[in-house]
């Protein structure tokens, strides 16, 4: 239960600063760093102590997440609201080490869920609002 609170908190931080720094980054660029670093986290957690397999499991799909956050960047923000929550379905794959085994801390997985979700679902709001505001050209 506290890795959902501590996720909560986080994820509102990440909002607040996706607010605070809307003047100096595009809310698009914003997100897809987000995207990007949490697409790594799980390539750290690989390098200790676990199979090859397992790194290049996790470095894998971190270059999944990678390019849904450039495509994103570049083609349709959607891609990267869409990169976040579906990171969140990765991290239940890491939950009690079914069916993925990389050596995680066992309150990292609901944590970052918590997180991935609420903050996946914020960009998308966002994305959604910035197309409807948006004028055709």
């Amino acid at each position: 239960m506290t890795e959902t609170i501590t996720g909560l908190i986080v994820a509102v931080v990440i909002i607040i600063l996706s607010r605070l720094l809307s003047g100096y980054f595009t809310t698009r660029l914003f997100s897809a760093a987000i995207l990007v670093a949490i697409a790594f986290i799980y390539v750290g957690f690989s390098l200790k102590d676990n199979p090859v397999r397992l790194i290049i499991l996790e470095s894998g799909m971190a270059l999944v997440f990678y390019f849904l956050a450039i495509i994103g960047y570049t083609r349709n923000s959607f891609l990267i609201a869409l990169g976040i929550i579906l990171h969140g379905v990765w991290d239940i794959a890491h939950h009690n080490g079914f069916p993925v085994s990389t050596d995680t801390p066992g309150y990292w997985p609901p944590f970052c869920l918590t997180v991935d979700i609420i903050d996946g679902v914020y960009f998308l709001v966002i994305f959604k609002r910035q197309s409807v505001t948006r004028p055709v050209i």
